[in-house]
């Protein structure tokens, strides 16, 4: 995600004829465009997806793929993020629980990020 808001403000900047040189604060630049953060926009993008699958069937393979649980150890090292542990770690920030999810109008105005 610093990758993507990297080249966000970078694409920000081109736009409003910035340089790094004119040293002008990110913070200032996302307030001149009104845009909110990108990792804001992607957390609302996932957290919609994961609330759409919650009300599908549970017979759903979508569904049926989010508790599954693969046997065998995981590999040595830093685990790699799974899907689930960046749902947990969203629901999280954003201050929602999976039973949240059935209300669709609740569930779309708790993950919401609007613009400024």
């Amino acid at each position: 995600e610093a990758e993507m808001e990297i080249a966000e403000l970078k694409m920000l900047r081109f736009s409003l004829g910035v340089t790094r040189m004119d040293r002008i604060r990110n913070e200032y630049i996302r307030g001149t465009v009104h845009v909110r953060c990108f990792g804001d926009k992607v957390r609302e993008a996932r957290l919609g997806w994961f609330g759409h699958v919650l009300r599908r069937d549970r017979e759903y393979i979508g569904r049926r793929m989010l508790g599954m649980e693969l046997p065998g150890r995981r590999p040595r090292g830093q685990p790699k993020r799974r899907f689930m542990d960046a749902m947990k770690e969203d629901m999280k920030l954003a201050g929602v629980r999976e039973e949240i999810a059935e209300d669709r109008a609740r569930w779309k105005q708790m993950i919401r990020c609007d613009d400024p």
